[in-house]
């Protein structure tokens, strides 16, 4: 195979192998040659997002690849939306969107390289505030997540973690003795970090309602 716009050939091969794959052969159904009666496009329905609303999108039952494509999708489609609102909306998009996502470090990993999906979470973390698009996420180890994620991060709230995790730089803002005390936190028992506190606010889930003492 010829090269294209100085791509070689055997590059262009590799990604059509990977495209074939992903749509023939390794795929939950999201690629279709025509949308059913009942099903619509993801992008056009967010970008008719409303304040006020809550909006779920389920990628669990995805594979890996087709969770990072959805994923990928609605953070262009939601900074587009916020950056360069279309001339045809009629209605303005909200002041605020809040992104809450699990296991940040699959979509922006800790590494040299700079994967397009990465970038775009770093757009929405380092300038995404000024547009009113907030990233909230939650994941096992901070220290798995790019550094310049979690250098914009204004608030940072901490669970029990292993020694080796809190001892690495991410943690940088704690001192030593704080460090070991994330070692021995209890269930439902947090750290909170903010700039406007001089030190972390150690925080606890209230119990539930079934679960309260006998007065």
């Amino acid at each position: 195979m010829d090269g294209w716009r100085g791509i070689r050939g055997s590059s262009i091969g590799v990604f059509r192998r990977h495209i074939r794959r992903m749509i023939k052969t390794t795929q939950s159904g999201i690629f279709v040659d025509a949308l059913g009666t009942h099903e619509k496009v993801l992008t056009d329905e967010i970008l008719n997002i409303q304040g006020g609303h809550v909006y779920v999108i389920d990628i669990a039952r995805l594979y890996e690849h087709e969770q990072m494509l959805v994923f990928g999708d609605l953070l262009r489609a939601i900074y587009s939306l916020k950056a360069e609102p279309p001339e045809d909306k009629k209605t303005p998009p909200p002041e605020k969107i809040i992104f809450f996502v699990d296991e940040l470090n699959k979509y922006a990993p800790k590494g040299e390289r700079t994967a397009p999906l990465t970038q775009n979470v770093l757009e929405i973390a380092e300038r995404g505030r000024s547009l009113g698009v907030i990233l909230i996420s939650a994941q096992q180890f901070m220290s798995a997540v790019h550094p310049r994620v979690t250098g914009n991060c204004a608030t940072k709230v901490i669970g029990r973690s292993g020694s080796a995790e809190v001892m690495s730089a991410d943690y940088g803002f704690l001192d030593k003795e704080i460090r070991s005390n994330v070692t021995r936190l209890s269930k439902g028992e947090l750290l909170l970090s903010h700039a406007v506190y001089r030190q972390p606010v150690k925080i606890v889930f209230p119990r539930p309602a079934y679960w309260q003492p006998e007065a």
